[in-house]
Parts: C-alpha cells; structure tokens; sequence
C-alpha cells in the first residue's frame, strides 16, 4: 500500500511539473511567434533514461554552463539530449531560458543550418529538450581540440552555415532575433560535417520599430563581447556580426581567440595584460592575415586567406555602424569561396 502511495504522489509530482513546464513553454510561444511552432514530439522521462542509459557520465557528448548533452538511441535513431540544471549563481531564470530556447530551436528547426529539436520531456523539473544527433560533434573538438583537423576549405564551407543560419535568425523569422553568444561550442557538424547551430537560451528578439535592445544581464565569454554589449548592455544584429567575427578568426586560425589574442599582442609589442581593444582594428586584421600566411597559407587558397582577412576587419570595426549585416557576410563568404 506504501508503495501505491509512492507512486501516485510521484505521479501527481511529475504531471504538475508537466503542467507547469507547458504552460511557460506555450506563454513563450505567444509571446515570441504567436503561438506558432513547428510540431515536436514529446518524450517521458522513463524514455530519455532508457536512450541515455540513464545519462551515463560516458554517453556525455558536450557540457556548457548549466547544461549536459548525452548521445542517447530511441527507436534505433541517434538522439541527443540536453538536460539543464538550476544554476543559484544566475540571475536568470532557468525556466524562462529553456523555454526560449526551445520556442526559437523549434521556428529554427527548419533551417538545414540549425540544429533540428525533435522534442521536449515536460515531467522534470526543468524541461529536457531532445535534438538531431550531430554525427561529427561539436565543431570547437575539430578546430582547437582533440578532433580531426579541418581542411581550409571545410572550414570555408562552414563558416558559410553558420552565417546563413544567423542571417535566418535575423532576417527569416517574423521578429529580427539576436543570438547573443556566436561561439564554437555551440555549433555542430552532422555525418557530412553540414553545420549545425544552437543554444537559443539568451536569445532576444528586437522590438519592432527598433534596431537594438537594452539587456539587463550581459551573457557570454568575457573577452569575445562586441564593445558596446560589453560596456552598456546594448545589442543589436551588428554585435552578433561582431562574434561571428571572432569565429571566423578561431574557424580559420584553429585556435582559440584568448589565444590568438596572445600572439596578437605579442606581435604588436604590446603586453598580454592588455585589451584588443585597444589595438587598432585594421592592425588587427593585418596580423590576423600574417598569421594565417604563416600557418594556413598554401599557394590554392592565397586569395581566399587575404579576403578573409579582409572580412574579419569588417565585422570587428568598433562602430556597430561599421560592420556589415549578416546577409552581407554570408554573400562576401561565398565569393571568397569561388575565388
């Protein structure tokens, strides 16, 4: 009888976290697309113990701040699946951060470029979402970590997903939505290295009628915050061109940019301790183009190397007004590509 009793109170706790949990995600939904989504499947949570043998420590593909992703097999297909944790040290709520997440992550999910949600388990805590398996992992393993190298022109190609996915963010949805943290780690590469990107959390929309908002929490890697993001907690479509400006520099270079900002400062005569900011940006655009002339540079992609660098200056101009838009980028890549 003890049992029975049990069972039904962890019945009864599971289907108010149920309750709870879609209720916030379908608020979400209105209030960012109206209500609309692409369909997604929703999972119990005895199915995502059983796919990811009970998220075994092994089967853990990726970690970020306040989130584990775990390969996981359901119904014979690869699955991975993102379970969150409350993190006491945000200001944000967590809640709010996956349920953005996946309103945006399912209206993305479309797009061959972003990471596809297949679904979502609503009877935990906090929601867990459940995503297309990224055959070739996570694309910072490939390009500064233990993974395989990447040949010049792979990196080309995927430099060239990630713009046309973030210039569908921009410009393919029925809200101009800002990213908000453009990094290697949260970009993925499928059995035919297609990039994939993710991480909605700390996505915003802008308001229509405007061209930035103001935040109240500034999110992302220290070091790599467009200028006026960092110093106001201003954003706008430019400071997403300003990331995806440093990850042209980690894709291409194969190093992480805290690192190439060492050698940058280094070969500058300027001290480590120092901000990038205050180098001058064509100069850094010129050491970017000496450094990538003196360790990727073969005589079939000279041209491409040169424009590249050219590009990079571009998106890292200090004045948002300066940079380009991301349409821009995406076609400026593809005709470095046909060089």
């Amino acid at each position: 009888m003890l049992s029975c009793f049990r069972n039904k109170k962890y019945k009864t706790k599971e289907e108010g976290c149920f309750l709870k949990n879609g209720a916030a995600m379908l608020e979400q939904l209105i209030h960012s697309f109206y209500g609309n989504c692409n369909l997604i499947r929703m999972y119990s949570k005895e199915e995502l113990k059983k796919a990811t043998n009970d998220y075994c420590w092994d089967g853990m593909a990726h970690r970020d701040w306040n989130s584990r992703l775990y390969k996981g097999v359901h119904e014979d297909h690869g699955i991975l699946v993102k379970k969150f944790e409350a993190d006491s040290s945000s200001y944000m709520d967590p809640l709010e951060l996956i349920t953005n997440e996946a309103a945006i992550a399912s209206n993305m999910s479309k797009h061959k470029n972003v990471l596809k949600l297949l679904g979502c388990c609503l009877e935990s805590e906090l929601p867990t979402l459940v995503y297309e398996f990224p055959a070739k992992g996570n694309l910072s393993h490939h390009i500064y970590g233990d993974g395989q190298s990447l040949q010049w022109q792979v990196r080309l190609k995927i430099a060239i997903e990630v713009a046309d996915a973030v210039a569908y963010l921009h410009y393919g949805m029925p809200k101009m939505i800002i990213h908000r943290d453009i990094k290697a780690g949260h970009i993925f590469l499928d059995q035919d290295y297609v990039a994939k990107l993710s991480e909605f959390r700390t996505s915003v929309p802008i308001p229509l009628g405007k061209t930035h908002v103001d935040v109240e929490v500034i999110t992302g890697t220290h070091r790599c915050l467009p200028p006026e993001y960092a110093i106001s907690g201003r954003t706008s479509e430019k400071s997403d061109v300003h990331s995806f400006g440093i990850l042209l520099c980690e894709i291409f270079a194969g190093k992480r940019w805290d690192s190439l900002l060492i050698w940058f400062m280094e070969n500058s005569n300027k001290s480590s301790s120092s901000s990038y900011n205050k180098l001058e940006f064509r100069q850094l655009a010129n050491l970017f183009k000496t450094y990538l002339e003196a360790n990727v540079l073969e005589e079939e992609n000279k041209k491409q190397v040169v424009e590249c660098a050219k590009l990079i200056e571009r998106c890292l101009k200090t004045n948002p007004d300066d940079r380009p838009i991301m349409t821009e980028v995406a076609q400026s890549l593809r005709l470095i590509k046909s060089l």
